[in-house]
């Protein structure tokens, strides 16, 4: 008799456990996700209910009932549900393969949840947790472009920066539509000193948006960096056939000219570039840079010299001197009519006119230094 009582008492526990599953999804169903959970949860503690597929399908509908949930005593059940979801539909999949297809649909029905709650956090400027949801919303949908970008940009937000620059280079390589995704990663890039990448990103980006003035000017800057000055100038050059008045590529390649030492040609540039545009501030600061450093090393020259040769040279040196600051200070006075308070003007220009004896311009100039000073 004694025995006959253990069986039955062993078959009602089995039963009331493998009831348990089927309990939690009519909490869920009468909405009473919080029961619903207790019950699921201790349900995946039995071996018998943890092997069939609809205990983890329940589980991921009760676990994504309360990740969507509007009440926050029931959100605020698990702030890893929808994580938890996911794993269970996975794992439904897995236990059954006749139940993978609807254990598919499940997850996918998942990304919008995903999306609606980190654009909840977002708005919250909770950004690191923004980020994790719409990284899941891109996991759960690899094609969702929208999911990419809010995943970097939440990402950038939460200073996560590697983390943002690979959902960026996602949506680069989902066809984004948008140079300055391009951009962005390269300066991540630039960041962390991985100048290589950063080019290879520009390149990318220039092969799909040839005249975009930002890549082309990062392409630029990437060259000068990493000492590339010859690649810089022939990419340049090879650009100028296509589009010959192009402010940048005139000024930059003035700039690599003068940065390699051929003042010849660098003169070239900047010329060409301000008969473009005659009041680009810095075609006209680098072009009267390059005729006052010839003056200010002929001015050197002058008062290196002993009176012998003073005697014999020093008149010819003062003229030849005088005549390129006289050709700097057009464009130091270009300059100084378009910003009044930039001393890298004022005081060259300053100089050259007590030079050029030009007394009451030289002190109208010192008083405009007295009164930035």
């Amino acid at each position: 008799m004694k025995k006959v009582f253990l069986a039955c008492l062993f078959q009602l526990t089995a039963v009331g456990v493998f009831a348990q599953a089927g309990a939690a999804y009519a909490s869920l169903q009468s909405g009473k996700l919080d029961d619903a959970k207790t019950q699921i949860d201790k349900a995946i503690t039995n071996e018998k209910q943890a092997a069939k597929a609809n205990t983890w399908l329940y589980r991921g509908d009760i676990y994504a009932g309360i990740a969507n949930s509007p009440l926050p005593n029931y959100a605020g059940l698990d702030t890893n549900a929808l994580q938890i979801a996911y794993d269970s539909y996975k794992k439904a999949g897995e236990l059954d393969a006749k139940k993978a297809e609807e254990a598919n649909k499940k997850i996918a029905d998942l990304q919008p949840i995903a999306m609606n709650m980190g654009s909840k956090k977002y708005q919250e400027d909770k950004f690191a947790a923004a980020a994790k949801y719409f990284d899941m919303a891109r996991t759960l949908n690899a094609k969702d472009t929208v999911a990419a970008l809010y995943a970097g940009v939440a990402y950038q937000r939460a200073e996560d920066y590697a983390k943002a620059r690979d959902a960026f280079e996602a949506l680069i390589n989902l066809g984004s539509n948008d140079p300055s995704i391009y951009n962005v990663v390269h300066s991540i890039y630039r960041t962390e000193k991985n100048n290589e990448k950063a080019l290879e990103i520009v390149k990318k980006g220039l092969a799909k948006f040839p005249t975009n003035k930002e890549l082309k000017q990062n392409e630029f800057n990437l060259y000068i960096e990493m000492g590339k000055s010859e690649e810089a100038k022939a990419n340049l050059e090879q650009s100028l056939k296509s589009d010959p008045n192009n402010l940048e590529y005139l000024k930059n390649l003035g700039i690599l000219y003068d940065q390699t030492g051929d003042k010849v040609k660098a003169q070239e540039y900047y010329e060409k570039a301000l008969a473009v545009d005659p009041n680009n501030y810095d075609a006209n600061f680098n072009l009267a840079v390059l005729h006052y450093n010839k003056g200010a090393d002929l001015n050197k020259k002058v008062r290196d010299m002993d009176l012998k040769t003073y005697q014999k040279e020093g008149k010819k040196v003062e003229t030849e001197m005088k005549g390129h600051f006289q050709k700097a200070l057009p464009y130091f006075e270009k300059n100084f009519s378009l910003r009044k308070d930039d001393m890298q003007v004022l005081e060259p220009l300053k100089s050259i006119y007590t030079i050029l004896e030009r007394k009451a311009d030289a002190d109208k100039i010192d008083k405009v230094i007295q009164t930035i000073k």
